[in-house]
């Protein structure tokens, strides 16, 4: 049965024809409680996939880099909404185009993110396939953490991916795993 967790939860990835981010959250918790001891089992070492783990840190730098640019565009759309505020009298109508203002704007500062971070997302899979080769104990978290990374369409979605890897490692590590 052990021999079948990483296939159990490739297929399940393969699944989300929307994203990573239709990986229920614990779903992924509990998918990553069986794969960490898998992968001790495996004789897995932290440091046979710290490139890749520092790439996925790295990019995660990049995404909060961004949140001063965020802030901006959030003063802007609360201007935006006072305006409204001042040229509308129907509250209802104030709150409806508050929400559907502050909804593209969610939308756009997602797809800038992404944007800025979709090759660096894409090129950790080369990391993994080299890891992968090295070491033998890296191609079920290899396989797994490809599939994940072709379900990344966008920043919810690589939200997903950061909390799959940061959950295995931290089971890995609690079974011993170094």
């Amino acid at each position: 049965m052990a021999e079948n967790i990483p296939q159990e939860v490739k297929n399940r990835i393969n699944s989300f024809k929307d994203g990573l981010k239709s990986y229920p959250i614990r779903d992924l918790v509990q998918d990553a409680e069986r794969l960490g001891p898998y992968l001790k089992q495996q004789r897995l070492e932290t440091n046979q996939v710290r490139k890749f783990l520092d790439a996925i840190n790295q990019i995660k730098a990049k995404v909060s880099q961004d949140d001063e640019k965020i802030q901006e565009i959030q003063k802007q759309i609360e201007l935006e909404k006072e305006r409204l505020k001042h040229s509308l009298k129907d509250s209802k109508e104030i709150d409806e185009k508050s929400k559907y203002i502050q909804s593209e704007a969610d939308s756009q500062i997602n797809k800038l993110i992404f944007a800025k971070i979709e090759t660096d997302i894409v090129l950790l899979k080369p990391k993994l396939a080299y890891a992968a080769a090295r070491q033998r104990a890296v191609k079920p978290l290899s396989d797994i953490m490809s599939a994940a990374i072709d379900r990344v369409y966008s920043k919810e979605d690589f939200d997903r991916l950061v909390q799959l890897v940061e959950s295995i490692i931290a089971y890995h590590k609690g079974e011993g795993g170094r």
